[in-house]
C-alpha cells in the first residue's frame, strides 16, 4: 500500500497502473522520474518496479556500459517490447468480451464492427448532449482532443495527444481489448476509431480521423491523426 498526494491509500493495482502508464509513454524513465510523474514515494516505486521486473512486464537497463561515471550506474526502465498481456482496468468485464467473441463467431466480423461503430456513435451522442445541457461543451479542438483522451483513459487505456501543423495525433497505449482485436482484426478497433471520429465531428464536421497505426497489427501503440480534409 502507498498514499497519493491527497493522502488516499493506493493498492497494488493502482500503483502498478500508474507506473506502467508512465513507463509506456516515457521509455527509459528513472525511478525519480516515475515517482515525480506518479506522485508516489521513491520507495513505493522501487518496490513496485522490482515486482514488475520480476513479472517480465518492465525491463531494467543501466548506463554501466557507457562512459565511466562516479557512483552507482543509473537505472532506466521500459516496457518489455514482446509483451502481449497488458494490465486491464479493475472493472474489466470478462463477460462482455466473451459475448463479443461469441457474436463474432456467429454473426461475422463485419456485423460486429457495425454494431460497435453504432454503439460508439450513440455513446458520443449521449456524452455531447450532456455537455451541451450543462454548458461544458468543448469550444476548441484542443479542448475536445483533451476530453477524448480523458474519456479513453477512464476506460483503462492510456491516451495522450500531440499537436502538429495541420491537426493532432492521438496515441492510445495499453489497449485493454488487445486480445480480441488481434484475433479478430477490424472489429474492436472500429469502436475507438468510431468513438474518436464522432467526438471530432461533434466539434467540426470538416475534420477527418485516420487510424494510421494499430497495436493489433504489431505497432506498440494506436495512432489516430485528426486533420482537415
Amino acid at each position: 500500500m502507498s498514499k497519493n498526494g491527497m493522502g488516499r491509500v493506493l493498492d497494488r493495482y493502482e500503483i502498478d497502473k500508474r507506473i506502467v502508464k508512465v513507463v509506456t509513454i516515457q521509455p527509459d524513465a528513472t525511478i525519480s522520474i516515475i515517482a515525480g510523474e506518479t506522485g508516489l514515494s521513491y520507495t513505493a516505486v522501487r518496490n513496485a518496479i522490482d515486482r514488475l521486473v520480476t513479472l517480465g512486464i518492465i525491463v531494467e537497463t543501466s548506463d554501466s556500459a557507457g562512459p565511466a561515471r562516479r557512483g552507482r550506474p543509473a537505472s532506466y526502465f521500459r516496457i518489455e517490447k514482446s509483451l502481449n498481456i497488458r494490465i486491464p482496468p479493475r472493472q474489466f468485464q470478462h463477460l462482455a468480451l466473451t459475448l463479443v467473441e461469441q457474436l463474432i463467431q456467429e454473426e461475422g466480423t463485419e456485423h460486429v464492427a457495425r454494431l460497435l461503430s453504432r454503439a460508439a456513435k450513440d455513446q458520443v451522442s449521449r456524452i455531447t448532449t450532456s455537455w451541451k445541457n450543462t454548458k461544458i461543451l468543448p469550444k476548441s479542438l484542443d479542448q475536445m482532443v483533451e476530453r477524448i483522451c480523458a474519456y479513453i483513459n477512464e476506460q483503462g487505456c492510456y491516451a495522450r495527444h500531440e499537436s502538429f501543423a495541420n491537426g493532432y495525433y492521438i496515441y492510445v497505449h495499453n489497449c485493454v481489448y488487445h486480445s480480441i482485436a488481434a484475433n479478430y482484426p477490424g472489429t474492436i478497433c472500429q469502436y475507438h476509431e468510431s468513438l474518436i471520429t464522432h467526438f471530432i465531428k461533434a466539434h467540426n464536421k470538416s475534420l477527418v480521423v485516420n487510424h494510421e497505426e494499430a497495436i493489433a497489427k504489431g505497432a506498440h501503440q494506436c495512432r489516430y491523426v485528426v486533420s482537415r480534409r
